[in-house]
């Protein structure tokens, strides 16, 4: 369904904004731990989603317990995914608390989301059907890969010498994005 598709555009999101390149040599010792965290951080989550919606692709004979443990995965990544990345604290660049807040905004809105999703889960054993349910997730989904985008962007727009992005673009962990 549309929730495999969804993680496509979030990889090829990635991959857009710079990662996966060993161009340019990274800033300093702190700037590469945080882009090699969050990189690692978001093929993480990846995987983890992947696996998760991966299952919601057969919709017509997905069990009420199937869409339970995939909603459960569901938020299980995004909560270990928001803990990490709000755990990397600021990269240590004249911009890092830009950057901190920018990755907290993007944390408080999967957050949000994942309340809908955990809603919608909730709602198949009140009697949602599991295709709506789905239609739910997956709106839930795109809102945050919308967050995840604008995060990016941001990141981009307060690193005016590129020193993050260049630091993304050395860290090994962002070449599994890229690939």
């Amino acid at each position: 369904m549309k929730i495999g598709l969804l993680v496509v555009v979030l990889g090829l999101a990635l991959v857009q904004v710079g990662c996966g390149g060993d161009e340019n040599e990274s800033s300093g010792a702190s700037t590469e731990e945080w882009a090699e965290g969050y990189c690692a951080a978001i093929v993480d989550w990846l995987g983890e989603l992947g696996q998760a919606t991966g299952e919601l692709r057969d919709f017509r004979s997905l069990s009420q317990e199937a869409f339970d443990q995939a909603g459960s995965d569901i938020r299980s990544a995004t909560e270990d995914l928001t803990a990490e990345l709000r755990g990397l604290g600021a990269p240590d660049t004249d911009f890092g608390e830009e950057a901190r807040q920018a990755v907290d905004t993007f944390a408080t809105s999967a957050e949000a989301d994942l309340a809908d999703i955990e809603q919608a889960v909730e709602d198949v054993f009140g009697g949602t059907s599991i295709p709506d349910a789905i239609v739910s997730v997956t709106a839930s989904l795109t809102s945050i890969n919308k967050a995840y985008t604008t995060m990016f962007e941001s990141l981009g727009e307060i690193d005016p010498e590129k020193e993050l992005r260049a630091a993304l673009k050395d860290a090994e962990s962002c070449d599994d994005l890229a690939g």
